[in-house]
């Protein structure tokens, strides 16, 4: 079974953009790790980088 990364934007009301996107696991929204960045490519990065797919 392969995981995918959902990806959200969200525009915070805040000067900093650096939290503009997240992406977490797909299945894993509630209890799963959440990637941030200023874009959608920086989000899913963090989260590849930082947590291991919950499925291997």
């Amino acid at each position: 079974m392969v995981t995918h990364v959902v990806t959200t934007f969200h525009f915070p009301p805040i000067p900093s953009r650096s939290h503009d996107w997240s992406a977490h696991w797909d299945g894993y929204e509630e209890d799963g790790p959440y990637g941030w960045g200023e874009t959608e490519d920086e989000a899913k990065a963090d989260l590849l980088e930082n947590y291991e797919r919950p499925d291997q």
